[in-house]
């Protein structure tokens, strides 16, 4: 039986809600949240519960968002679903949107390496986040040191992908999609030449052998919602799968869409989409993976996760 609307009743978080019950799915300010909009506006499950598509701007508002009681549902990093899980809040890991969204710009076509960066001044959003987390893994395992690399941190990757362009002092710059493609086309405008030389999912995959793929982000939900609302998220996953098959075979028409819900234009979204790594898995379905990626991030410092590894009953 779906509770849907009914099991909203029961809830006591005050602003997760509009009026005639609507659910605020909270989108993050990336290419996932491209197959996440697709498939609030187009799929079914939002003729079980009302959707509404919001976006944080930052991970602190989503930590905050999840331990002040106001998310529900969310995009996040999957490193942050783990932090919130072992402050003992109330979530749990749905599933997986992206292998990977990292890539790393240069302006110089010779720094084509992580050993190319030392010596360089490198920019990058949001510091001990996910993807400053894979860059600090590869390094470490690459044997480079970080403290030849001047490393200057900015709040948003706008911010970051912007200075890159605008600053001769950076070298290099840490971003991701769509912001990364949106970028390189605005640099090529403006006469500014940038390389898309270090692709950090390959870079990834090569690496770590017993951890192929960047399970970079995807959905978290309060358990307590989940439990009363499995057949609604049976129904959303479908919607999801959908959406990327749609979002794959009508690029354009998605690009366009897109641009209506993502702080990127639609020219940048357009070019962005093949380099997603778009996927929808459930986290039961690749606990493996996640398991071989969490215990590299532990690897490398315990308090990125909260200070444990999670368990299998993490994942949904």
């Amino acid at each position: 039986m779906i509770l849907g609307l009914g099991a909203f009743s029961a809830l006591s978080f005050p602003n997760v809600l509009f009026a005639q019950n609507t659910l605020n799915i909270w989108g993050a300010p990336a290419l996932i949240s491209l197959s996440l909009a697709v498939a609030i506006k187009q799929g079914r499950a939002r003729d079980i519960i009302p959707l509404n598509y919001k976006e944080w701007k930052t991970p602190d508002q989503l930590r905050v968002g999840f331990a002040g009681g106001d998310f529900i549902l969310a995009a996040s990093p999957s490193n942050v679903g783990v932090n919130l899980y072992n402050q003992g809040i109330d979530i749990k890991m749905l599933n997986i949107l992206t292998n990977g969204l990292n890539y790393i710009f240069t302006k110089d076509k010779n720094i084509v390496s992580l050993k190319d960066l030392e010596g360089k001044k490198l920019i990058a959003p949001f510091k001990n986040d996910l993807p400053d987390i894979v860059f600090q893994a590869l390094c470490n395992a690459h044997n480079i040191n970080l403290n030849k690399i001047t490393i200057q941190y900015v709040q948003t990757p706008p911010e970051a992908t912007m200075l890159f362009v605008n600053k001769n002092e950076f070298d290099a710059v840490i971003t991701q999609e769509p912001m990364a493609s949106a970028m390189q086309l605005l640099a090529k405008k403006n006469g500014v030449a940038v390389y898309r030389n270090i692709d950090v999912q390959k870079l990834w995959e090569q690496t770590f052998k017993e951890c192929p793929k960047i399970p970079q982000a995807g959905l978290i939900v309060r358990e307590s919602f989940y439990v009363e609302n499995k057949d609604f998220f049976e129904v959303f996953h479908k919607d999801l799968d959908n959406a990327i098959t749609w979002i794959l075979n009508n690029q354009d028409t998605a690009a366009k869409f897109g641009a209506k819900y993502l702080p990127t234009p639609e020219f940048g979204i357009k070019a962005a989409i093949p380099y997603a790594n778009f996927t929808a898995k459930k986290c039961s379905d690749i606990a493996q993976n996640l398991d071989a990626f969490f215990s590299i991030i532990y690897q490398l410092n315990p308090k990125l996760l909260g200070g444990k590894m999670p368990p299998k009953s993490l994942y949904l």
